[in-house]
């Protein structure tokens, strides 16, 4: 039987779906002869991967340890073609991609390289994407592994394979081959899922796998690295004190955190749905007509006259009623919000799929120094926490349960960042659903000014890094 020309490794570990439509793209090469595919599986109890390999028995198939270092190794040593190529299950080589491989083949010098990436999406920041990928490839000579890496297979052996590491193993790869030969990244693209990218956020996971490239480079243990990068977001842990039950006739308050909102504040508490049983606004030491106003509205008041949004928001706590299944509901009082939408916070509480629901404002009618603060700060939280955050809404809806086991302190703005960290220390099921914004009426004591954003971004980012100090007695 004839050497192939090229092994195509695949490593998967519980990718059938993917992987069953990536190996029916290749029937055709395969029976060729010129192509052959080594599937790598990490999990050898997977049954879906043990039915795939009945439907496919041209594919050589091989069990290995978890790792994709690991995987990949094993698939090398398995195959015999004269070049390697590496490639993930949710990818798909162009029909020019056995073309390319072939012309270098016929320039000695040329020791292995990548495809360049595409994403399947019509999103323009799949484009910006591309663009940045491209431009760190030209520049740095570094892409990474899902632009499927191509490999002499003789050269792989030489400079030892995949380091057995658990993250950055291509990194790792393609510094070293490239210290032995000629790199060549022909314009024939590789087309990969855009699933990360929608479900981590566009940037987010851009800027993650950026800040982990950098920290790489700064030569901190890719054992680290791969327990943030692995670390589950907060919407898919379980809970660990509080019991998830659906609460269809949960007691619902509101409380509304005020300083001198007398413009505002009789069309926020009109505007809120009738069938709320309390509203609480804390008057947070208001010089002028707030609490007469809210008192007229029919809300409960609340005087708290030490300034601090956090400590308005304590003081309401100890109003609102504090049995199991009471939900509170956080609203600013500038209407800058629509409370009509307390609803669809409500919902998946109610429905028990959810105990903490944030409102999402998508940067939607904020300045630009508030949108750069709060992008600054979720990252942050996201990147220290492992996290999946977009946004720091005030408008937010919390089991009373779960809001107790926060056990919260902050007294001033830092208040929504310790409940969004605390909650996925926690393993509160945490949902983030878009919400409207609007122009708030008056003057925002944050937003209005760029100092004021200045001040409070600070006082943020102070909260961020006192909590990410004290985690371990928190968490102890």
């Amino acid at each position: 039987m004839p050497t192939p020309f090229v092994s195509i490794v695949i490593p998967v570990r519980r990718d059938t779906s993917e992987l069953s439509a990536l190996l029916e793209s290749f029937r055709f090469d395969i029976t060729s002869g010129r192509v052959e595919v080594v599937v790598a599986n990490g999990d050898a109890a997977d049954e879906s991967t043990m039915r795939l390999r009945a439907t496919n028995p041209v594919v050589q198939w091989i069990d290995s340890d978890p790792g994709r270092g690991r995987q990949m190794n094993a698939g090398a040593e398995a195959a015999s073609g004269r070049w390697l190529l590496f490639l993930h299950a949710d990818a798909r080589l162009d029909e020019q991609w056995l073309t390319a491989l072939e012309k270098a083949d016929r320039s000695p010098a040329i020791v292995g390289g990548a495809f360049r990436l595409e994403i399947v999406s019509s999103s323009v920041m799949a484009r910006l994407i591309e663009v940045g990928v491209s431009a760190r490839v030209r520049w740095l000579r570094l892409p990474y592994g899902d632009q499927a890496f191509f490999v002499r297979h003789d050269v792989f052996e030489m400079i030892g394979g995949y380091q057995p590491l658990p993250l950055m193993e291509d990194v790792d790869f393609i510094r070293r081959l490239g210290c032995v030969g000629e790199l060549w990244f022909p314009s024939v693209p590789v087309r990969v899922s855009a699933r990360r990218w929608q479900h981590d956020g566009w940037v987010w996971r851009t800027v993650s796998n950026v800040s982990l490239t950098v920290l790489y480079f700064l030569r901190v243990s890719p054992l680290w690295l791969a327990r943030w990068y692995y670390m589950p977001a907060p919407q898919t842990d379980g809970v660990r004190l509080v019991t998830r039950v659906p609460l269809p006739n949960g007691r619902v308050s509101v409380i509304v955190p005020a300083l001198n909102e007398e413009e505002s504040i009789s069309d926020v508490l009109s505007e809120i749905p009738n069938w709320i049983d309390d509203v609480i606004v804390v008057d947070n030491g208001s010089t002028d007509a707030t609490a007469a106003r809210a008192r007229k509205a029919g809300a409960t008041i609340v005087t708290e006259p030490r300034l601090g949004y956090g400590r308005a928001c304590l003081a309401g706590m100890h109003t609102v009623s504090s049995a199991e299944d009471a939900i509170v509901v956080f609203l600013d009082a500038d209407r800058s919000d629509f409370p009509e939408e307390m609803i669809a916070l409500l919902e998946p509480i109610r429905s028990g799929v959810a105990d903490f629901v944030i409102g999402d404002r998508s940067g939607e009618a904020r300045p630009w120094h508030a949108r750069v603060g709060t992008d600054v700060c979720v990252w942050l939280v996201n990147w220290l926490w492992g996290t999946r955050y977009r946004d720091l809404g005030p408008f937010r809806a919390i089991r009373r349960c779960a809001l107790d086991q926060l056990a919260m302190r902050d007294q001033t703005w830092g208040w929504t960042l310790e409940m969004q960290v605390k909650a996925a220390e926690e393993g509160l099921v945490v949902h983030e659903i878009p919400v409207r914004q609007r122009a708030r009426i008056g003057q925002s004591k944050i937003s209005g000014t760029v100092s004021g954003s200045v001040r409070a971004g600070a006082r943020m980012l102070y909260t961020i890094l006192s909590l990410w100090w004290t985690r371990r007695t928190r968490l102890a």
